[in-house]
């Protein structure tokens, strides 16, 4: 597996993960079916920060790391 997720990525991914949990947790009255899928959706988004590679990136042959450039 070659690492797809560049840093931002994987701060937006935080992001966007805690907000997930945060409102199906924490007092939030959301449909179960929404919890169920934010869950889901959760584990996925911490699949890829931990490993950085996106299974969904490797398909449409997109990367958000930066390419070094030698000088």
């Amino acid at each position: 597996m070659k690492k797809n997720v560049g840093v931002t990525d994987r701060i937006i991914r935080f992001v966007f993960m805690d907000l997930l949990l945060g409102m199906c947790l924490w007092g939030m009255n959301v449909p179960a079916w929404f919890a169920n899928f934010s869950f889901v959706l959760s584990i996925y988004l911490v699949f890829t920060m931990l490993t950085g590679y996106s299974p969904v990136y490797t398909l449409l042959r997109f990367s958000t790391i930066e390419e070094k450039s030698e000088a």
